[in-house]
């Protein structure tokens, strides 16, 4: 025989059903909200709402951070992965323990692949090779050393300008 269900057993059953959805979208959410993200060569923000003494970052080769304050910290994504962060108070107890993410730039960011190299390309307004890690090696250092060049032109520029005018 098939028992029906009442009115106050349906209410019933309809309330723990969209409770427990409510309750598994939350801790999704908490979840999500323990990752923080940054894209690859560029600094982001992270406020604490309490103030911190000790920080920790798993690889700081994925992310370093900078402190600002005991309350304000730049996180600088330095190569693609995840790390983890730990922010600790006076007394060693943990403020913060979340995972930092370093993603690819904006959508404006092009990867080439050819054979088994790779090369990388910031297209914005038009496209021009950048160095990224993983692109192909010899490709990567001769970018690398025509920055190291350019920078190094420039201040050996200002040296050689400032002795000039001293001889004259």
């Amino acid at each position: 025989m098939r028992a029906y269900l009442t009115g106050k057993t349906f209410a019933r059953r309809t309330f723990a059903v969209a409770l427990g959805a409510g309750c598994a979208a939350l801790l999704a959410g908490a979840a999500q909200a323990a990752d923080f993200k940054v894209a690859m060569n560029e600094t982001k923000a992270l406020h604490l709402a309490t103030p911190a003494s000790t920080i920790i970052v798993g690889n700081p080769a994925i992310a370093d951070v900078s402190v600002e304050g005991s309350k304000l910290l730049y996180v600088v994504g330095r190569s693609y992965g995840t790390t983890n962060f730990i922010a600790l108070d006076g007394e060693g107890k943990t403020i913060m323990d979340m995972d930092v993410s370093v993603v690819s730039q904006s959508a404006s960011a092009v990867t080439l692949t050819r054979g088994t190299g790779q090369l990388s390309y910031n297209c914005t307004p038009r496209c021009e090779r950048v160095p990224v890690i993983g692109d192909d090696s010899e490709s990567y250092n001769t970018i690398m050393q025509q920055t190291a060049g350019t920078v190094g032109a420039g201040t050996v520029g200002n040296t050689g300008g400032a002795a000039s005018e001293g001889t004259e």
